[in-house]
């Protein structure tokens, strides 16, 4: 039997991933196309959906030239792709306006409105999650409070990765995993919320069908097969949100495993067997991509991107990520009593407030760009720790974190996260985890593997190299997070 390929596209918030993997795993090849979300006012982040369509087409001609393979082995392609993001079409499939990502927060009133007039407590019963700006629910309330028009056209809406399927294949679709971070589906009961819809009053008929993670919904159309140059009639299965494809490229797929994202965002993820939400609602509860499982997932907005402000906005550019990086090494730990709250988008796990503002804290003169890039990398990982522990308040344990996303890349991320985590830190062996994962969902989708726990056993591979906490910091950090929590709470 000849050698079977798979592809998996990642659709980010700063740029789409496109790998190629044999059916063992072996990567192949992989490629990347940067582009930028729009912020055409203060609170708001959009993006051309077909920035998408064609970052993907010339991603996926680069990897198959890159590998080399016939085209004839490419078994199947899955997708995963930034979550709670809203596409808008119109009755022909045509796009009415930008996307609204999930890093908009222009509707604050519409959210305050919710948690008003049907109650924090009653969306915990009816979707087991908070309500926030760049949300679907919110972001379609706000058009149909601020833009009428688009709002009468409005027929059909979509998730990131959702719309490219649908100009690959013809076909509408959305999973599970995806659709939980809308704020409109039952996450327990895996269905559109029908009590929620018929309160704010959106059809359920604009919304996609719901599928399994792993099931095909398409074939792509002779159309895009040509531009993508790939076979006409190739199996397309629907995918993953995410962070729940990034989960399963680094095989965390049981309880007690945990991963930790820095990208332009940071996020924790740890699978749970049944379902249980935060009476609090401080933390997401999403279905997981593996069928039958959930997982809670604590986020804060501004990771990468909080790093990213710093060399851009502040030091106007000219350094790389790893030149900052590697500045913050030269200063000791706690950046000589530096903090940064890296709140610069508001912020999601504990504080669910999209009001609360990024700031340094003890600014001195001795103080440099270093120690800010020192400050700002600290701040990050204080915030991922904040979930941490809440997690651990809900009843979760674990022992080691599996670590991915840009932060991978530098080791002073995975050092940080070591010592204020107290916990050792390792990563996989392929860096593009999300899109990775994508190309396992469409495995299993094709049967080229029987169900997600055989893929990931048989493709994900760990890395030598471990971060392992050292006591002597972790000292130090309990009481920097002390100090910087302190700040938090003023």
């Amino acid at each position: 039997m000849k050698a079977q390929h798979l592809l998996g596209i990642d659709i980010g918030t700063s740029g789409l991933k496109c790998v190629l993997i044999a059916e063992d795993g072996q990567l192949r090849a992989s490629a990347f196309r940067e582009y930028t979300p729009d912020l055409p006012r203060p609170g708001w982040a959009e993006q051309d959906p077909d920035v998408w369509l064609h970052a993907a087409i010339a991603a996926v001609r680069e990897a198959i030239e890159i590998a080399g393979v016939d085209r004839d082995s490419i078994a199947g392609l899955g997708l995963s792709g930034q979550m709670h993001s809203a596409v808008l079409l119109d009755r022909d499939q045509r796009v009415i306006r930008p996307a609204i990502l999930w890093l908009d927060t222009r509707s604050l009133k519409q959210v305050e409105s919710l948690n008003r007039t049907i109650g924090r407590s009653q969306l915990a019963e009816w979707i087991g999650n908070p309500v926030m700006p760049g949300f679907m629910l919110s972001s379609l309330l706000w058009v149909k409070e601020e833009e009428p028009p688009s709002w009468q056209r409005l027929a059909q809406v979509l998730l990131a990765k959702d719309y490219v399927r649908l100009r690959l294949t013809g076909e509408l679709a959305t999973d599970t995993s995806d659709a939980s971070s809308t704020a409109l589906l039952d996450v327990q009961q895996r269905a559109w919320c029908a009590e929620l819809l018929r309160a704010v009053d959106i059809p359920i008929e604009r919304l996609p069908p719901l599928r399994s993670s792993v099931e095909k919904v398409g074939q792509l159309l002779p159309e895009m097969a040509k531009a993508l140059g790939l076979p006409a009639g190739l199996p397309v299965i629907c995918g993953a949100g995410d962070q729940e494809a990034q989960a399963i490229g680094n095989g965390i797929i049981r309880s007690g495993s945990l991963s930790s994202t820095i990208g332009t965002g940071g996020q924790l993820f740890t699978p749970i067997e049944r379902y249980r939400s935060d009476p609090q609602l401080r933390i997401h509860t999403f279905c997981h991509a593996v069928p039958e499982m959930w997982h809670w997932q604590a986020a804060t907005l501004t990771a990468g991107a909080a790093l990213r402000w710093l060399r851009d906005e502040v030091l106007g550019g000219g350094y790389s990520y790893s030149e900052l990086a590697n500045a913050a090494l030269t200063i000791a730990p706690g950046a000589e009593g530096l903090l940064f709250r890296p709140y610069l988008a508001g912020e999601r796990t504990p504080h669910m407030d999209p009001n609360l503002r990024g700031a340094f804290v003890g600014l001195t003169l001795r103080h440099s760009w270093r120690h800010m890039a020192r400050a700002v990398m600290e701040g990050v990982v204080f915030s991922l720790f904040d979930g941490l522990e809440l997690m651990r308040d809900l009843g979760a344990n674990f022992d080691q974190v599996i670590a991915s996303g840009g932060g991978t890349k530098h080791p002073l991320w995975l050092q940080l996260q070591a010592d204020v985590f107290g916990l050792e830190v390792r990563t996989t062996q392929t860096p593009e985890a999300a899109a990775f994962g994508a190309a396992l969902l469409a495995g299993v989708g094709v049967g080229l593997y029987e169900d997600v726990s055989q893929a990931c056993e048989r493709c994900v591979k760990w890395s030598a190299e471990i971060y392992r906490p050292r006591a002597e910091l972790l000292v130090v950090y309990r009481e920097r997070m002390k100090r910087w929590r302190s700040v938090i709470d003023r």
